[in-house]
């Protein structure tokens, strides 16, 4: 095997489960997770309460924008990632929250603080903002989708690159990075994210389900095929369909109504030349068949330790041999509770079954650096990583 590989060529062997000179790195990290700090600095992209302010001051959004995209370099060049996400594009116009207080703002009738614990930016009265159930009203949706059909929406022209990916690239060039950069859409299978009343229409309304999901399948397969032809050789796809106990909805109208549009889905990502990886928390055994082998997919995301899908039963079961795992280090209990010794334990455990198959693995937490991650047992994870497969330590 060659040692001197570069990052894209390292990800895309693990894909086609080829030997690899070492296990690929992947990460997401939470906006503003105080893990930027000692790498990037404190400003308006890496902390919550100055982005919070620089919003409220008029900040430009070409600003913020070089600012985040910065940050995201630096991440992704001090941890060593192999497979960096694309960054988000900010949407127009920026929201402009209103000074109210040291640490506090209101936004759209809302009011917002610091929580001195994450050190995030929150609801103060956190019920409010949570409520989705009264933001989606189902006339609404379904009037939305008569629209649509009536009128469906047209290709448009242009497939230009959005500014923050520009911007990474040119980062990444300009300092000999070869990262394989992975794109995120959803097509409407995420189950989980369904409001009360659309999970009712799978069991009393599927045709309006399926309706619904054409609608939405439509704008998501342009929006991959878009983000393909920007240079994504991997697309997260999918959302969550399953939690601890099981899938959200039975096997059978898991099969008989999002099976087959994520199969859809990932004959898109196919035919546009990338790979497809499935992206989705929760406890997928009870649907094992559907989700890893009919389903087509090429990688397999969110790897929820916590809900039972450990490293040796994926392997066990034979989902390793065919699909590629990007995880699995606990983000839900060791990464937030444990210690740094616990977390290099679970990374020497992580890569040894890892290794049972060729390739095949990509080293990821089994979610990202969420809030509740605690910096010096992430730092722990990948100094133990670095030190197995022979990299330089962490400085």
């Amino acid at each position: 095997m060659s040692a001197d590989r570069s990052s894209r060529q390292r990800v895309l062997d693990a894909f086609a489960h080829r030997g690899t000179d070492r296990t690929p790195l992947f990460e997401t990290f939470q906006p503003y997770h105080p893990i930027h700090w000692p790498i990037c600095g404190r400003n308006p992209a890496t902390e919550a309460a100055l982005a919070w302010d620089a919003l409220a001051d008029g900040i430009a959004a070409s600003e913020l924008v070089e600012l985040e995209t910065k940050a995201q370099f630096e991440m992704a060049r001090y941890f060593g990632l192999d497979l960096v996400h694309m960054p988000s594009a900010h949407g127009e116009p920026l929201p402009r929250p209103t000074r109210t207080g040291p640490r506090r703002w209101r936004l759209e009738g809302l009011d917002y603080v610091v929580n001195e614990r994450t050190q995030m930016v929150v609801a103060e009265n956190p019920p409010q903002e949570l409520a989705d159930s009264k933001k989606i009203d189902e006339a609404g949706l379904v009037r939305e989708i008569e629209e649509w059909e009536s009128r469906p929406e047209l290709e448009p022209g242009g497939d230009e690159y959005p500014e923050p990916f520009r911007l990474l690239k040119r980062m990444a060039e300009a300092e000999g990075q070869d990262w394989c950069y992975l794109g995120e859409v959803g097509a409407g299978t995420g189950v989980a994210f369904y409001p009360p009343f659309q999970l009712m229409w799978i069991a009393s309304r599927p045709d309006l389900l399926l309706s619904w999901m054409a609608m939405v399948k439509a704008r998501a397969f342009r929006e991959t095929r878009r983000q393909i032809s920007w240079g994504c050789e991997v697309v997260a796809m999918g959302g969550d369909v399953s939690c601890d106990k099981g899938p959200f909805c039975s096997p059978r109208h898991y099969h008989e109504l999002i099976l087959p549009a994520i199969q859809e889905h990932v004959r898109i990502i196919h035919e546009a030349g990338a790979l497809a990886a499935y992206t989705s928390d929760g406890n997928h055994w009870p649907i094992r068949d559907d989700f890893f082998f009919h389903s087509g997919i090429d990688g397999y995301l969110e790897v929820d330790k916590a809900a039972g899908m450990t490293m040796e039963r994926l392997h066990d079961e034979g989902v390793a041999q065919r699909v590629c795992i990007i995880g699995n280090i606990d983000a839900r209990h060791a990464l937030c509770v444990g210690t740094p010794e616990d977390v290099r334990r679970e990374v020497r455990s992580c890569l040894q079954v890892g290794r049972r198959t060729s390739g095949g693995h990509i080293l990821h937490t089994s979610h990202s650096v969420h809030e509740d991650v605690r910096p010096a047992n992430y730092l722990a994870m990948v100094d133990e990583y670095r030190r197995i497969v022979g990299l330089p330590r962490l400085d």
